[in-house]
């Protein structure tokens, strides 16, 4: 494991050629930054991306050729680690970083309040180090391990909102599904199959989500259609229970009086000139 920090400053536009030779990931965070600079690459993704103050990149690409630009002041943190011995630390990587690995490239945008101080305090404690050959390397060893377990703390965030907005995608197209027929109400088992979850998954995904489980959802939806068409329509009660699914007009009043109050006799008398 190396660190690197890297200080420059450039009045004028400076352009580099670069070409990864270090076959080491690279977990960097800008700490300072005065005016832009950006990197391009040939092959790889992204082909090209800004340099962003506040926030950190993981990168691998051995051999990958391309140019930095730079004007102004950049200040930057970097702690760099072989594959293997990273693959030995956490050996279950994400399948974004197996395939960063695995055909290199640069995960961009790495924020984080943390993150932040951490990279901050170790870039400041390594430059007062270098200048004061104060800090023992173990030190500074543990200081760069905390770094990088922030990182895949802020990846472990990133993909459980990326997970959660997937699953919550899933639960809104099974409660369309639900609420796409009030006369009949699919089974627990074809809602599951369609959201691609377990029956106690979706129920519990309900609950979070809507509030309450399938089947109270659609009763509760149901009703409301029920008192919607009473005050509306002029059609018969056993005709709305009916449509509604209901094959018996006293099971239709029960559960129309356990949600609103009231029979649905007395609503529609109310709803009559």
């Amino acid at each position: 494991m190396e660190l690197l920090h890297w200080h420059g400053h450039f009045e004028e536009p400076l352009d580099i050629c670069l070409r990864d030779d270090s076959d080491r990931i690279s977990f960097s965070f800008i700490c300072g930054l005065q005016g832009g600079a950006s990197c391009a690459f040939e092959a790889g993704e992204p082909r090209a991306y800004a340099i962003e103050a506040g926030a950190g990149n993981i990168s691998y690409g051995p051999g990958r050729c391309g140019r930095y630009r730079q004007q102004g002041t950049v200040e930057s943190l970097s702690v760099m680690v072989r594959p293997d011995i990273l693959l030995a630390w956490e050996p279950r990587l994400d399948p974004g970083m197996q395939r960063l690995i695995a055909g290199g490239g640069v995960a961009t945008g790495y924020r984080g309040a943390e993150l932040l101080v951490t990279a901050k305090w170790l870039n400041r404690a390594l430059v007062a180090g270098l200048q004061a050959n104060s800090n023992h390397s173990l030190w500074l060893q543990g200081q760069a391990l905390t770094l990088i377990g922030l990182f895949f703390e802020a990846r472990t965030l990133e993909f459980g909102n990326r997970d959660q907005a997937s699953s919550d995608a899933r639960l809104l197209r099974a409660r369309d599904r639900l609420l796409s027929d009030l006369s009949h109400a699919p089974t627990l088992a074809e809602l599951a199959e369609l959201a691609g979850m377990s029956e106690p998954t979706l129920t519990r995904g309900f609950r979070r989500l809507f509030g309450s489980s399938p089947y109270a959802l659609f009763q509760r939806e149901r009703m409301h259609a029920a008192r919607t068409r009473l005050q509306l329509e002029q059609a018969p009660i056993s005709v709305i229970a009916t449509d509604l699914g209901y094959t018996n007009t006293s099971h239709f009043a029960a559960a129309f009086r356990r949600q609103f109050g009231m029979p649905p006799s007395q609503l529609k008398a109310i709803g009559q000139p």
